[in-house]
């Protein structure tokens, strides 16, 4: 089965999937991930646009064994709850780690990856997973 992607949709969206861009609240600092229009914290709309910095610790995490068509050559998928530097918590999935090696607390850091490809000559998806800084591994 062939999984089909909005090429249009996919490149307004590549700022906040690729870099890791949010808007910050001038009036507030609330930080927004993804991007906003309205701070939901003090409805103001003057936000502007900040790059996160992609370095966190794992909040929380969870191992999906079982997985849709066009991703089981990814499984196990392992999915975390990252706390950036910022304050943030992003949702995404991990990488270059065993599940037996992932626990709460894990220095990670933002890196961009393949994620899926909709058939041989369709589209090539990327986005931001996670995966340990090197020092903190090795502890």
């Amino acid at each position: 089965m062939s999984m089909k992607f909005s090429i249009p949709k996919t490149w307004r969206e590549r700022k906040p999937h690729y870099l890791l861009e949010a808007t910050k609240c001038k009036n507030c600092g609330k930080i927004h991930y993804p991007p906003r229009t309205v701070c939901d914290k003090c409805g103001s709309r003057d936000l502007e646009r900040t790059r996160l910095s992609g370095e966190g610790r794992i909040v929380s995490y969870t191992v999906q064994y079982v997985v849709l068509d066009g991703f089981r050559d990814y499984a196990p998928i392992i999915y975390a709850i990252v706390e950036l530097k910022e304050g943030v918590r992003v949702l995404a999935p991990l990488t270059d780690v065993k599940p037996g090696d992932v626990k709460i607390g894990l220095k990670v850091k933002a890196v961009l990856r393949k994620v899926s490809e909709d058939g041989k000559l369709g589209l090539i998806r990327y986005a931001i997973k996670f995966k340990p800084l090197e020092a903190e591994s090795q502890k």
